[in-house]
Parts: C-alpha cells; structure tokens; sequence
C-alpha cells in the first residue's frame, strides 16, 4: 500500500513541478523532467498502479478470510 500511494504522491510532485517550469520543465537539459520520467517508472516496475492496488486489496481480502 505504500508503494502504491508513493508512486501516485511521486508522479502529482513531479507534475506539479513541470506546471511550475511551463516549457522548460520538458526541456531534456533541466532535472524535473528526468524527475517526471522517473516517478512514471516507478509505477510501471511491479506493474501498473492499477495491477498494483487490485494486488493489495485481494491480499488483504484473503487476509480476512483464513
């Protein structure tokens, strides 16, 4: 669950970040846009944030169940 709301809590940061720059936040030559590619992947590694969350709940179900 953590890793779940980081990626999302990431990827807002960065976004912000690059609304905050305007153009130039997706010029290669400044770091935010490194920043937003990296917290894009971050979510991409187990699988999608969706994939991730539907992981989370259906362990938690079966937690309740045994």
């Amino acid at each position: 669950m953590a890793k779940a709301y980081v990626c999302r809590a990431a990827e807002w940061v960065t976004r912000e970040a690059m609304q905050i720059h305007g153009g130039m936040g997706y010029a290669e030559e400044y770091a935010v846009s490194r920043y937003f590619l990296d917290a894009r992947v971050l979510s991409i590694f187990e699988g999608a944030d969706e994939t991730l969350c539907l992981k989370v709940i259906a362990r938690r179900l079966l937690e309740n169940v045994t």
